[in-house]
């Protein structure tokens, strides 16, 4: 289990860090870290290695002054009175998932194509359909910025963009599934599914043996149906 939720936060943590280097800024202090993109909603994070006290909650303060952040916090470290103390408060939690893709088998043909992102038009395309979908902006230039580290797709049904989803294989080989996410008037109608299917098939004949994922409530559901198991929880907080 330690093991698991170890390659999930380096994954993550090294998806954010690369997301700054490559499309706004990295800062790191005294084992905390922000990733901040000069453009759009993401990825504006910041995290801490180690144990959570006031002179690390106090240097959050200072890397992300100026901009709208949300602190990660992995749910061992997570200290509600200390927290508060400095006035955050929780705005999100996500579950930190992975399956064995040795028992994932695509069952059927997904009605869908998946276009791995290229070219600039093609990156306008995926951030408005995630924008649609998500509701907040990664703008064209993070995705061509990122284009050779991150594998972005858009998922289209007759030539309509109906989805994303990304993939990023960190530098310990470990692949994690992000942004799955379909517009609202394709939901409750199978399309996430279908989406997830296709995007699993990428990340299995690409030769991943395990992938990683971080569930939402609304998402948690599926993941399961495919496989995967929850390894441990991540609430993020802003000031």
């Amino acid at each position: 289990m330690e093991l698991l939720k170890h390659s999930n936060v380096n994954n993550l943590t090294e998806l954010w860090k690369v997301g700054g280097l490559l499309a706004g800024k990295f800062i790191s202090e005294n084992e905390v870290f922000a990733s901040l993109g000069s453009q759009g909603d993401w990825p504006d994070k910041v995290w801490i290695t180690g144990s959570l006290n006031s002179k690390k909650l106090l240097a959050v303060q200072s890397l992300s002054k100026g901009k709208p952040c949300s602190l990660a916090v992995w749910e061992k470290e997570i200290q509600e009175d200390l927290l508060a103390e400095f006035g955050f408060h929780s705005s999100s939690k996500l579950v930190g998932m992975s399956c064995d893709l040795a028992i994932f088998s695509s069952q059927t043909n997904p009605p869908i194509q998946l276009q791995l992102v290229k070219t600039p038009e093609q990156a306008l395309i995926w951030s408005q359909a995630f924008f649609h979908s998500f509701g907040y902006e990664i703008p064209p230039s993070t995705v061509i910025a990122l284009g050779e580290k991150v594998s972005f797709y858009t998922a289209s049904f007759e030539d309509n963009p109906i989805g994303t989803s990304m993939v990023f294989q960190d530098s310990r080989g470990v692949s994690g599934i992000y942004s799955i996410g379909v517009a609202p008037s394709f939901r409750g109608k199978g399309w996430a599914n279908h989406l997830f299917e296709a995007t699993l098939s990428k990340v299995k004949k690409a030769g991943a043996t395990t992938a990683i994922l971080q569930a939402s409530a609304m998402g948690l559901g599926l993941y399961l149906k495919y496989g995967f198991q929850s390894d441990f929880k991540i609430r993020f907080y802003k000031n």
